[in-house]
């Protein structure tokens, strides 16, 4: 393939070519339009895979399988695929143009900004994600026979909101057909720090794998923790081995009613798990209305439009020049994608011991307003933590057995959890290194009333004592 440059003003099959976008580690991407009759015009992106790729067989099947699959989908929450060929040796997919920002651009711009992505859109983005992988699950086909198409890479890099408060889905280059998958000894599709279980264990993935891997983003971009991170192999024995820490342990405010969502998305068993993205959808618009959380396009769009200072009016190929994003990212590394909340978390993202089980909400990315507050923390009172009981002062207490842990053993237990925790009350910035989360224990709140109480009853057992003398 010549380079990208020589591309800008020449036609690829029914496409001009206007400009490059990126290159990814197997294609470039590039912004063309189609022409036709009566002034028709359409902007698009031209997805070109790399020449030195072209005669890698799996390559090139992943990537005629990305425009299969995707050709078949038709849903809001997904991009759109309009054509796949090969002219001149070059092979290349058409497909939407999206003009948006990924989640982990969205998430590093709202740090920078000394903010964080408000808890409402959060959760607005997860359920829409929800709503575009359930269409691709129940996906059948002309036979009515269920397609069985499981993403098997949703990530922060794939899932996009667009300047119109819209989600999409990009990237089902790894996607197949549930019944198809065959992987090589040692070939683990999908980023390493959002894969199920399932995945990592060599077994076959369902349609509960993705949504486990969308439990993880939720709930990292909510708490403003990475879940697992660090070198590849020990991220891969973590996901198998360790507990899931609840949100509640590194943000003491975080709405319980959400943490009951995640935990049960992150369940390691998949049966444990919501059975469908439907489901994880539902619950979570529930959620929002019981909360009091307002979102949705035109609350995203704005806030988009606040945050990245984007004029919408402006032509895709304007907005290449002006580094604005398109439907598909480019291959990324685990570093190059990474949502560094460590790193980029100012002071009010912070985690510290909480003395008030009442205590102000509105700190860090679980933001709620007042009365949306008030009114969760109603309902949290009545609702049961996940594994451990609730102390209404001094720290966390492990009972010495658990019957739902003994029922279940894939469930996380007290023990299991509060053993990972480092030592000391305060939890803030993790190390680069990010050898786990950060649990803050609950300081020992109460104690000075204690002593005093300690010390009336000494002094009237004393008095008592001379009186009897």
């Amino acid at each position: 393939m010549a380079s990208p440059a020589e591309f800008i003003g020449k036609r690829v099959g029914r496409y001009t070519v206007l400009s490059h976008l990126a290159s990814g580690g197997m294609a470039e991407l590039f912004i063309a339009r189609q022409e036709a009759v009566g002034g028709f015009e359409k902007d698009l992106v031209l997805k070109m895979l790399q020449e030195r790729y072209a005669t890698n067989p799996r390559v090139l099947q992943m990537f005629l399988d990305e425009a299969r699959l995707a050709a078949k989908l038709n849903h809001q929450n997904i991009v759109h695929m309009y054509d796949v060929d090969r002219v001149d040796g070059i092979h290349y997919i058409a497909m939407e143009y999206i003009h948006g920002e990924t989640i982990t651009d969205i998430v590093r711009k709202s740090i920078a900004d000394g903010g964080f992505l408000p808890l409402e859109h959060a959760v607005q983005v997860v359920a829409d994600t929800a709503a575009g992988l359930e269409y691709a699950h129940e996906r059948r086909d002309a036979e009515g026979r269920p397609a069985r198409i499981v993403h098997r890479d949703v990530s922060p890099s794939n899932i996009l909101v667009t300047y119109e408060g819209i989600t999409k889905i990009v990237d089902f280059g790894i996607a197949k057909v549930q019944d198809q998958i065959r992987e090589e000894s040692g070939m683990r599709p999908g980023k390493v720090s959002y894969m199920s279980p399932e995945q990592v264990k060599g077994e076959v993935a369902d349609h509960r794998a993705d949504i486990y891997s969308l439990g993880i983003i939720l709930y990292e971009i909510t708490v403003g923790r990475r879940l697992w991170r660090g070198p590849p192999e020990q991220v891969l024995r973590r996901i198998v081995e360790e507990q899931v820490p609840p949100p509640t342990y590194v943000r003491r405010g975080y709405p319980h009613a959400l943490e009951l969502i995640i935990m049960k998305a992150l369940e390691k068993r998949p049966q444990n798990r919501q059975q469908s993205a439907a489901e994880l959808q539902h619950e979570l618009l529930e959620f929002m209305e019981e909360a009091g959380l307002k979102s949705g396009p035109r609350r995203l769009a704005r806030y988009m439009k606040d945050l990245f200072g984007v004029d919408t009016t402006a032509s895709p190929a304007a907005g290449a020049a002006n580094g604005i994003t398109a439907a598909v990212t480019p291959e990324q590394s685990e570093e190059q994608e990474d949502l560094d909340f460590d790193r980029r978390a100012p002071l009010m993202m912070r985690v510290e011991p909480r003395t008030d089980d009442d205590a102000d909400w509105d700190s860090g990315p679980a933001h709620l307003s007042a009365p949306a507050a008030a009114n969760a923390k109603r309902e949290a009172k009545a609702a049961p933590r996940p594994g451990v009981p609730r102390q209404p002062s001094g720290p966390i207490a492990v009972p010495s057995h658990n019957v739902a842990a003994a029922a279940d053993p894939g469930r996380p237990t007290p023990a299991a959890l509060v053993s990972a925790a480092p030592s000391g009350a305060h939890a803030v910035a993790a190390p680069a290194a990010d050898a786990g989360l950060p649990i803050a224990t609950k300081p020992a709140g109460g104690s000075a009333m204690r002593w005093v109480v300690l010390a009336v009853f000494l002094a009237v057992g004393v008095v008592a004592f001379l009186a009897t003398r």
